[in-house]
């Protein structure tokens, strides 16, 4: 018997909370089919337990029913820097490339730290490491590609000055490897010349790339990046003539550079809560970042002194590029859908079928504006969501069942993203080379954690409570955590009574102040939950609620430490980490908070004697039997 887990349709969407009038844009990929059909169902229950209830779904009638056709979409994961074609770019020919570099997974491929129309069929140039992690220049005159190496790999997680050269006149190229002396035991010095075509001028007409090369363009017209650097890239310069090492040594610990022969001096510590960098050179080569590669993390000159990137940014000039980093899929809208007037606050998915193989891509709809609004409010936790999205954590801990205390079984969901990385990453897993993955976006198809028929956590678990609610004839709106960060308290204000789902762990300072604010003004919540109100985060400042930010500094139950130095977060500057250590426990919000966690089993509660003749709490007991509470469910 064979377990098919491949998913054959995956989407997402641009905007997940919504409300009527509102065009939402869905973007699909379809493989081994044409067409697929399109539904929009409201979510009562999103999977089915056998100690629970069952599946519930309600289709809704819209603009977009019906056969769409469909084509696979590719995915395009790894960060990289892109500075536009410009004039002075073109009239390049020889040239000094200098940086302070700290690879993370030097010999693992060739990896690029700056290139320029590098190929076998154009010319260009390309600084890399080669396969074996050594300092490598590729030069290419469009018909002949040489390649020169130092031939002495570099240190993995440890910094190094490179530098490499060419004479256009003479085709002699230079490369200069020097590791940080303060490194004690390293040997990975080199210093190397070689000859390459004489006379190039390079590729007019094309972009610069830091920490990738192109090598072409899709279908659709996006570009094709090839040897993505994993590692930290500082201060990196370009001139337009041939420099001596220790000059250019010199110019990279100077903000601004000023000299006539400096093309490119980019300064990575401007600028960080951005996907912007600025040129210092006076040439205006200002470039931009593509999916989010680690910003606010020490650099070369970080001497430990200070641990605040906004008190000395200087000290922060690194981005810490990956080969797996996603922040946007960027793929078509295959289907648009108008919210229909009048469509209740709730739950709602869309639901691509195609023969056997479905997906589907949830949303909120909030109330129209001006429509009356019901008393409760039900807590969509999009947040948390984000940060458990496409968890890869039980298949790539090796110690996963000892710490669960039990054998784990695999969902078929886990299994087909262990296979498709292209996916990204959520918050608790790693990168490939091992530093934790602080940003998790939702501009992707999530599989896991964010999506009905899947496992009972987060999304899934939080539809058994508004399940619940409607069973009980309860009148319900949606509000989700983007509303009451961007919003505040006037996405509550309205609201009697606000009900979390079961695990809200994840918030930003605007959304705490605001529940704050709602509590001071005598709103009340029903907290259903556990572990919440735990993680301090923030949001995207440039592209609002599609991606989280999550520093995992000094305690808590992580699953990856942030680095020293490295606890504020780059999209705001704040003190990341637990929201206790910052002096703002949970119990101070909601009376209770997380002591410890443990996966091995569920326990239980027992009442405390006369509880139950407390004024305050018996109304919560009616109807309750028995001193033991919560020795069944179905978690």
């Amino acid at each position: 018997m064979t377990f098919d887990y491949q998913r054959r349709i995956l989407g997402y969407a641009y905007e997940i909370s919504v409300r009527p009038g509102d065009a939402v844009g869905f973007k699909i990929s379809l493989e081994d089919h044409e067409a697929f059909d399109f539904k929009v169902v409201r979510v009562v229950c999103g999977v089915e337990t056998p100690a629970g209830a069952p599946y519930k779904e309600v289709e809704i009638e819209t603009d977009a029913d019906g056969s769409h056709a469909g084509r696979v979409q590719r995915i395009d994961a790894g960060s990289y820097a892109v500075v536009p074609k410009a004039p002075v770019l073109d009239r390049l020919s020889s040239f000094t490339f200098q940086a302070f570099v700290m690879p993370t997974l030097p010999g693992d491929g060739r990896q690029a730290l700056i290139s320029r129309g590098s190929g076998p069929k154009r010319p260009g140039f390309a600084v890399i490491l080669d396969g074996e992690g050594a300092l490598s220049l590729m030069v290419g005159n469009g018909e002949e590609l040489v390649t020169i190496s130092t031939g002495v790999a570099m240190l993995p997680w440890k910094w190094a000055f490179v530098s490499a050269s060419y004479d256009a006149e003479t085709g002699e190229v230079e490369l200069w490897q020097e590791p940080d002396e303060r490194y004690v035991g390293a040997d990975s010095y080199a210093h190397v010349t070689g000859v390459a075509p004489k006379g190039i001028t390079f590729a007019a007409n094309h972009d610069l790339h830091i920490a990738a090369w192109q090598v072409g363009h899709h279908d659709d017209g996006r570009p094709r990046m090839a040897g993505l650097f994993n590692g930290r890239i500082d201060s990196p310069r370009l001139a337009s003539k041939v420099v001596i090492c220790h000059e250019m040594s010199k110019l990279a610990r100077q903000n601004p550079v000023k000299s006539e022969w400096v093309v490119g001096a980019w300064d990575f510590s401007r600028d960080i809560p951005t996907s912007a960098f600025p040129d210092l050179s006076g040439n205006g080569l200002a470039g931009h970042l593509v999916n989010l590669p680690t910003r606010a993390v020490t650099g070369y000159h970080w001497d430990s002194s200070c641990h605040d990137w906004t008190v000395r940014p200087e000290h922060y000039g690194a981005i810490h590029f990956h080969d797996d980093d996603l922040y946007d899929a960027g793929w078509e809208t295959t289907v648009t859908m108008t919210v229909p007037e009048g469509l209740k606050s709730g739950v709602y998915a869309a639901r691509c079928r195609a023969g056997d193989d479905e997906c589907y891509i949830p949303f909120y709809v909030r109330p129209a504006p001006g429509a009356k609004k019901a008393k409760i409010a039900f807590l969509g936790s999009t947040a948390t969501y984000l940060a458990y999205a496409n968890n890869h954590w039980q298949m790539d801990e090796e110690k996963a069942e000892v710490k669960r205390g039990r054998i784990i079984a695999y969902t078929g969901d886990e299994m087909f993203l262990h296979e498709r990385r292209d996916l990204g990453l959520s918050s608790y897993d790693t990168h490939r080379d091992g530093s934790g993955a602080i940003y998790s976006s939702r501009l992707r198809p999530i599989v896991l954690n964010f999506n009905v028929k899947s496992i009972i956590w987060s999304f899934n678990a939080d539809t058994h409570v508004t399940d619940w609610m409607e069973a009980e004839g309860l009148d319900f709106d949606v509000v989700t955590d983007e509303e009451i960060h961007y919003e505040g308290v006037s996405a509550l204000a309205d609201y009697s009574v606000i009900v979390t789902g079961a695990h809200p762990e994840y918030w930003t300072t605007e959304m705490w102040d605001a529940l704050t604010a709602y509590f001071d003004g005598g709103g009340r919540m029903m907290y259903l939950g556990g572990n919440g109100f735990y993680w301090r985060i923030a949001y995207h400042p440039e592209h609002p609620g599609t991606a989280i930010e999550i520093r995992r500094a000094e305690s808590g139950a992580r699953f990856w430490a942030s680095r020293p130095g490295e606890y504020h977060q780059s999209f705001n500057g704040e003190l990341g980490g637990l929201w206790k250590r910052i002096g703002k426990p949970p119990q101070s919000l909601v009376g209770i908070g997380t002591f410890a966690t443990g996966f091995d089993r569920c326990g239980w509660f027992v009442k405390e004697p006369g509880v139950e003749d407390n004024p305050r709490a018996a109304w919560i007991f009616d109807g309750v039997e028995g001193e033991i509470i919560g020795d069944f469910g179905v978690v």
